[in-house]
């Protein structure tokens, strides 16, 4: 499973953050990519996979600590399963 993940970081924790994420004591395996907002660089963008929505939790919760906000977890799909759907839907 795919999941969007929008956070707003606690730059307060920005530091002890990093150390976690380059000592490996942060499991970031689920994490498939990261983009900030130009505007807000804050803000992160975040697309993690997981097998299930339980194993996206259990990964993600340690992160938790260090965002300010969660502001979004929504699981999500590739383009080409999209498509796929939206031609059924217009079979109907």
């Amino acid at each position: 499973m795919l999941f969007f993940v929008k956070v707003r970081i606690d730059i307060n924790k920005m530091p002890e953050m990093g150390r976690k994420l380059v000592s490996g004591e942060l499991d970031k395996s689920c994490l498939k990519s990261t983009f900030c907002i130009q505007n807000d660089p804050s803000v992160g963008l975040n697309i993690w996979e997981a097998a299930s929505r339980e194993e996206f939790e259990r990964v993600f919760a340690p992160h938790r600590q260090f965002y300010a906000e969660v502001m979004e977890i929504t699981p999500v799909i590739p383009p080409a399963q999209a498509q796929e759907l939206l031609i059924k839907q217009l079979a109907g």
